[in-house]
């Protein structure tokens, strides 16, 4: 490597004759020719040069976030470098651990998987595994994917109340219109299956809803929504686009139309689990009613009470949270991800419990599951192929059951730990604190 070259350049930055979203294909092309083979080498160097430069502005040191690294970085076609996300100076670390196997009997996940889970927080890998470890006593769980699409909202205006109640009308009836629509989807692995339109006076909402294969498919399908508007928008007189996206998706709130329609995917699971593993597994006085009683008073009367969307579970949002964190999905999805509704109820043979996960929004290709830690999570779960069209999609469809199977498995533990009276609250103590209860 050229010494002399690289400080010139790492002085130009400083002086801004660089900008800085330009400083890695400057390091790449002026120091390494513009050689493929060197593009790990040059994404380093820039990201150690915007990293100081920080360092000596705020005279601060960052000499763990500069020496970690996430090899996300990759060459277009035509030779442009794909950085992975914007002006990076390193990389966060988050403690990793591994619960399991749990035994899942699914449609895509059948068989025994160990789970991934990055978190900082004490107590929440034990709690999985010990709600595993009573899944596998029972026999395994059962998980189910009932839904299947990514969804975007755009939203046009008519030119008064009359025309956006016709293009409603049409868009529900005139199955020819759709099909036509979806011709002009130019991403090969997004397919456009259905419109549902609502109207607000004369804003007409789409709420599109596509097949995007093993990708979460959140980039495809706004990008298939601008095809599909513009070719819309051309057989209109006097309509126009308000926005790409409406808030009516719904992309990384919490919202009710998306437990009613479904978004990512929707799934189930459940089991039933004897007396005697509660017994064998949790604290005395865990019995099928005890925990029943926890679920109904916890997830729902006291959700009720709060006002809560769609949070009528225990702590779902833990679980998926780690999860994501550690196979590499979108951690902003995980507000939507974990609307989340659980069901206990004794029966003469045993605990029937179930969770259901309305908008689980994840995936097993593209964005951050394409590198490093998060690749290997996945290829450990059996979900690191790609499929070759939107309906060729087992990875995705498997990784969303194993998901559901650690939801699971951690909601019962804290369901069980709550009606064993204080053992919650001691276990954090003794596992986070070191502290003797």
């Amino acid at each position: 490597m050229n010494r002399e070259k690289l400080d010139e350049i790492k002085k130009r930055y400083l002086e801004g004759s660089i900008k800085n979203q330009h400083l890695e294909s400057t390091v790449f092309r002026e120091l390494y020719d513009s050689n493929p083979d060197r593009i790990r080498e040059a994404c380093r160097e820039a990201v150690a040069i915007r990293c100081e430069s920080i360092e000596n502005k705020s005279g601060v040191s960052l000499g763990t976030i500069k020496g970690s690294h996430v090899d996300n970085f990759r060459l277009s076609e035509e030779g442009q470098i794909l950085s992975g996300i914007e002006l990076t100076v390193g990389a966060a670390l988050i403690p990793m651990g591994i619960a399991g196997p749990v035994r899942i009997r699914g449609e895509y996940a059948n068989g025994d998987y160990h789970i991934p889970l990055a978190t900082n927080e004490a107590a929440l890998i034990a709690g999985l595994q010990r709600g595993i470890k009573a899944i596998n006593l029972a026999g395994g769980l059962s998980t189910l994917v009932t839904f299947d699409g990514m969804t975007r909202a755009p939203l046009i205006e008519a030119p008064d109340i009359y025309e956006a109640d016709r293009l409603c009308r049409e868009l529900r009836t005139n199955r020819n219109l759709l099909t036509e629509l979806g011709t002009h989807v130019k991403d090969p692995f997004v397919r456009l299956e259905s419109i549902t339109p609502y109207q607000l006076g004369t804003k007409v909402f789409l709420r599109l809803n596509c097949r995007t294969g093993d990708a979460m498919g959140m980039n495809g399908v706004t990008k298939a929504a601008a095809d599909i508007v513009r070719a819309l928008l051309g057989r209109l007189k006097n309509w126009r686009l308000v926005t790409i996206s409406s808030n009516l998706c719904t992309d990384k709130k919490a919202s009710h139309v998306n437990v009613l329609e479904g978004r990512g995917k929707s799934v189930h699971a459940e089991i039933l689990i004897p007396e005697k593993v509660l017994r064998e597994v949790f604290k005395a006085g865990v019995t099928p009613k005890a925990v029943e009683w926890v679920v109904f008073h916890k997830c729902y009367l006291g959700s009720c009470f709060s006002g809560t969307v769609s949070g009528f579970n225990v702590n779902a949002a833990n679980t998926i949270a780690a999860f994501f964190a550690a196979t590499g999905q979108d951690l902003a999805q995980v507000i939507t991800s974990s609307a989340c509704f659980v069901q206990a109820e004794a029966l003469p043979q045993g605990l029937h419990f179930m969770v259901s996960l309305p908008s689980l929004e994840l995936a097993a290709t593209g964005g951050g599951t394409m590198f490093a830690t998060a690749r290997e999570a996945l290829e450990l779960l059996g979900c690191g192929e790609r499929g070759a069209s939107p309906d060729d999609n087992k990875s995705v469809m498997r990784l969303a059951e194993i998901c559901a199977a650690a939801v699971t498995a951690l909601d019962l533990n804290t369901a069980c730990a709550q009606a064993a009276g204080y053992e919650m609250a001691d276990s954090h103590v003794k596992l986070a604190r070191g502290e003797k209860t």
